[in-house]
């Protein structure tokens, strides 16, 4: 008896091919614009099939799978940041010369999801001062008992903890071995403007000279520079690899996502360029 069985084939450039369009977000972005297009067919009042055809076409376009990296390079061209995909750390190998001079380490706060658990954003940005220390140590730059300010305040109205003092919990997690850190935490501000502001008054309280180590998402390193500046800082950037959110599908939710995260920061610089707290 022959037990062999004759095995089906599957065409996987035909799967893939309709699973890019039909994954995450393709399918309601499919479906939308079938209802743009039945829209322009019915009667309907000019300004309605505008307006719902635009919002779709925006809709599809921020989900779109290149539109982050678009967004994104501008950005880095601004804070003087190369695109540092193929390390394999978050932060670049290669340390500035100016981290010398620092006479603190900054870590900017990035939201926080619960108690003891700061935002992706944050958690990312605690592994690359993570990875800093151990960098520094390594090439015997800086003494590791420079302090380490944490900044963000309660900015969410849920929880009964700041940012900064979430990150200090997690930060104890993953740097056991640099337990002797001298960590401060700022825990009143809720932007980067208060960011900056605060942290001068923890400066001038504790002594300490303004020459810091600034750490931030690469994307947010621009604005978050020239902020501090702006307050008198003299600024060495550390800038930590913002997460990709490619899924998959040419389509993504996740894109929709970084993508209005990014189009907040230009809103944010314009925004603190007409409110004079960035530093040209």
């Amino acid at each position: 008896m022959n037990n062999n069985q004759e095995i089906v084939t599957w065409d996987l450039d035909l799967k893939n091919y309709l699973k890019d369009f039909s994954y995450d977000a393709g399918l309601p972005i499919i479906i939308l614009l079938i209802c743009c297009i039945f829209l322009w067919l019915c009667v309907a009042k000019k300004i309605t099939k505008i307006l719902i055809t635009l919002a779709t076409l925006l809709f599809g376009i921020f989900c779109f799978r290149k539109t982050p990296d678009i967004l994104i390079k501008p950005l880095l061209i601004l804070s003087e940041q190369k695109e540092n995909k193929k390390n394999n750390l978050i932060i670049s190998k290669d340390l500035p010369h100016c981290i010398k001079q620092a006479n603190a380490i900054v870590v900017l706060g990035g939201g926080i999801f619960q108690e003891n658990l700061p935002a992706t954003n944050s958690q990312i940005r605690l592994m690359g001062l993570s990875q800093l220390l151990i960098l520094m140590n390594t090439n015997e730059t800086k003494r590791l008992q420079i302090p380490v300010v944490l900044t963000g305040g309660y900015t969410n109205k849920e929880i009964k903890q700041s940012e900064a003092e979430a990150m200090k919990v997690f930060l104890n997690y993953f740097i056991k071995k640099n337990n002797h850190l001298k960590v401060i935490t700022e825990e009143e501000s809720k932007n980067t403007y208060q960011n900056s502001a605060y942290v001068k008054n923890i400066f001038s309280e504790n002594k300490i000279e303004k020459n810091i180590i600034l750490i931030t998402n690469d994307f947010h390193m621009f604005r978050a520079r020239k902020t501090f500046e702006k307050q008198g800082f003299n600024v060495c950037p550390i800038s930590v690899l913002a997460q990709d959110s490619y899924g998959s599908g040419i389509f993504n939710f996740n894109n929709a996502i970084t993508s209005v995260s990014l189009m907040n920061e230009y809103f944010g610089i314009i925004g603190y360029a007409w409110k004079g707290w960035l530093k040209f």
